[in-house]
């Protein structure tokens, strides 16, 4: 049982030292470029595919499609994107990055997509399915109810 217990202790320790990292890594990009670490994701997504649709940034991310736009709509009033109704659909909304926010990009901290998005990529294929399946069992523990939650930046939109 004392083993259990130090297991549940350490799990704890790793969990906060993951969300420490996340938001050290947003506050510096704050602090560097003033965009929480989701929107130069955003930028950075934008930039590496002109003329990305909503639908796609928001795949790309992670999020929620409407999180997408509110997002988009804050990088837009700073004149970092500007977007593009298409002629053939008005629906389709093509986004692209201003030359401003090409600066901004250009002057950012590593890596624009966040911590926890390089950590990840850093595993091995095998790993990756290790902690899925270990971090599926743990969020069902957790009975959180929160259908939005998964699609919604950690820290900052």
């Amino acid at each position: 049982m004392a083993e259990r217990s130090l297991q549940e202790k350490v799990i704890t320790q790793q969990l906060r030292t993951i969300f420490k990292a996340a938001q050290a890594h947003s506050k510096i990009t704050e602090k560097e470029c003033g965009l929480s670490s989701a929107k130069l994701w955003m930028l950075y997504e934008i930039s590496a595919k002109p003329g990305i649709l909503v639908s796609q940034l928001a795949r790309e991310l992670s999020i929620h499609p409407s999180t997408c736009s509110n997002m988009l709509d804050k990088i837009e009033e700073k004149e970092l994107i500007h977007r593009d109704r298409s002629k053939m659909d008005q629906r389709s909304v093509h986004i692209y990055l201003t030359d401003k926010g090409r600066q901004l990009l250009n002057k950012a901290p590593s890596p624009p997509q966040g911590k926890l998005s390089s950590a990840l990529q850093a595993l091995s294929p095998e790993q990756l399915v290790d902690l899925e399946s270990s971090l599926k069992i743990f969020i069902e523990a957790l009975h959180f109810e929160d259908s939005k939650a998964a699609l919604t930046p950690i820290i900052g939109d």
